[in-house]
């Protein structure tokens, strides 16, 4: 069995993925139109890590496809716990146990629910569960300088800095830094 089959199975049978203020479960089809919508908003998309402005229906379909039976991804739907809303997606990628580390991917897409925390919350969430659940000690992640709220999300959550790529990411007409953060609970248990 897959990675994200499994995990799919054991989280809606013994585990909810819960936190103060969000909810995750693992992304299903009926959730990628609005995935869709958030993916291509110029407002949201300038913070990914890819360019998304023209992704079709059937793009999405065949990346569900794919991180259906993908054996080191793992997508969830963020919602907001009180009312079951879903505002955003966020991932587990490059799963790679031996090494003992992977990638985390988050888009809040519901701009209603930006600066109120549930992207803290649900980026807690997540890294809880790769260092307890998947045994994952290092989880890291890519943000662009000009991301200042997700930085700030970030290192509230325990993310260090740990390289800079100087002027590696074209938006708008100007380069950015790439700033590459990590959390190892290796050394936030040291600190202890």
């Amino acid at each position: 069995m897959r990675l994200s089959k499994k995990l799919a199975e054991d989280i809606s049978h013994w585990k909810k993925l819960e936190g103060k203020r969000t909810l995750l479960r693992p992304l299903q089809r009926r959730d990628l139109q609005r995935s869709l919508l958030w993916l291509t908003d110029p407002m949201i998309n300038k913070y990914l890590s890819q360019n998304f402005k023209d992704l079709t229906e059937e793009q999405e379909e065949k990346w569900f496809s794919y991180i259906q039976d993908s054996e080191a991804d793992i997508v969830f739907a963020i919602l907001e716990k009180d009312s079951s809303d879903h505002i955003g997606n966020c991932s587990l990628n490059k799963i790679d146990h031996r090494n003992g580390r992977c990638e985390l991917g988050i888009v809040i897409g519901d701009k209603d629910h930006w600066n109120k925390g549930f992207g803290s919350d649900a980026v807690d969430i997540l890294v809880n569960f790769a260092v307890e659940d998947l045994e994952i000690p290092t989880v890291r992640l890519n943000v662009y300088v000009y991301n200042q709220r997700a930085i700030k999300v970030y290192k509230k959550c325990g993310f260090k800095l740990i390289k800079v790529f100087k002027k590696d990411h074209l938006y708008n007409g100007k380069y950015w830094d790439t700033l590459i953060m990590e959390y190892d609970s290796r050394l936030v248990q040291d600190y202890q």
